[in-house]
């Protein structure tokens, strides 16, 4: 019988690649039951997306799991941690005991993850979480080799912008906190979903202010979703900070883009930014809903007036729009 160790490693690697693209999980399992030599391919790719719900069970196996072989921490560079939606909708039924033991699995995990390139924060509750879990997830973000970065606040705004904003209040209840790197963190992705209840101005005020360890200047693609009429300033000074490193822009056009004179409209300044090559626009509607109180033109004549701002040395590829 062939000894099927002796494979080239590259096919090895080819075949896995293939069942990783095709999302077949099930095979890439049976794969690393193969022989030793093909067990490295298939868990670097088993392992190199997790996710992360914070309701307990899924994080307490994952925890066994990189207790008992170390290294695959190591293979886990894309991370999803997100609140479980009936933990969210039932929580209040939930004693606070049990809460903070499923967090104690979540915070052990994520302190196992030095390598992690990309983070995806979505639906947390940030004033359910004990300090441990909200300690954890800063030693995270702070990892020096990430540089895609998604944050997605669909609860409280205040509670999320003291997350970022004000640590020194967990600091101080966690005093054998390590000193983290005080070095930048060079952003390449940055995505914004700021939901109903997001506030532009602040999370831009922390990743510009003394507190952030993150540098935007090095940004290539910004995704901004659901900005309010107010956000015009605070969205602005983000793209004057990311400056000419900017490639692939899309934002979500706020109601007051559609309003009818120059002196009302969503402003948005990219003279800062002469290298996007991709731009997308999203929430472009011609016509306002439930009712007939401005004319369809009005969502045009913003358009058009937004983009005929954008510098000729500008040189665009790519422009999509999406209602």
């Amino acid at each position: 019988m062939r000894d099927n160790s002796r494979l080239p490693r590259e096919l090895i690697d080819a075949v896995t690649d293939i069942l990783h693209n095709d999302y077949d999980h099930k095979s890439l399992l049976a794969c690393s039951l193969v022989c030793r030599s093909w067990r490295p391919s298939s868990q670097r790719l088993l392992f190199r997306r997790v996710a992360l719900p914070l309701d307990g069970d899924d994080c307490e196996e994952l925890d066994q799991t990189l207790l008992n072989s170390p290294h695959l921490a190591d293979y886990i560079i894309e991370l999803k941690v997100y609140w479980d939606e009936f933990m969210r909708s039932e929580r209040e039924y939930r004693v606070e005991v049990h809460l903070e033991i499923d967090q104690s699995f979540a915070a052990a995990v994520l302190r196992k993850l030095s390598k992690l390139q990309k983070i995806e924060l979505y639906q947390l509750d940030w004033s359910l979480m004990t300090v441990d879990l909200r300690q954890s997830l800063r030693w995270v973000l702070m990892r020096p080799s990430v540089t895609f970065l998604t944050l997605n606040i669909t609860h409280d705004e205040s509670d999320s912008v003291d997350f970022f904003q004000h640590p020194q209040e967990d600091e101080e209840e966690n005093d054998d906190e390590p000193s983290p790197d005080l070095e930048p963190r060079h952003l390449s992705h940055l995505n914004l979903g700021l939901g109903f209840v997001g506030n532009c101005h602040a999370y831009v005020d922390w990743f510009l202010g003394p507190r952030s360890r993150f540098e935007v200047s090095h940004i290539q693609t910004l995704r901004v979703d659901h900005l309010r009429e107010d956000d015009e300033r605070g969205f602005n000074r983000l793209l004057h900070a990311i400056g000419s490193s900017l490639k692939h822009l899309e934002f979500h056009v706020p109601f007051k883009g559609r309003m009818p004179s120059p002196e009302q409209g969503f402003d948005i300044n990219l003279e800062f930014n002469p290298n996007i090559r991709v731009l997308r626009l999203t929430n472009i509607t011609f016509a306002m809903p439930l009712g007939e109180m401005y004319p369809e033109s009005l969502g045009m004549n913003w358009l058009l007036r937004f983009l005929s701002n954008i510098d000729a040395s500008n040189n665009l590829n790519q422009i999509g729009f999406e209602g």
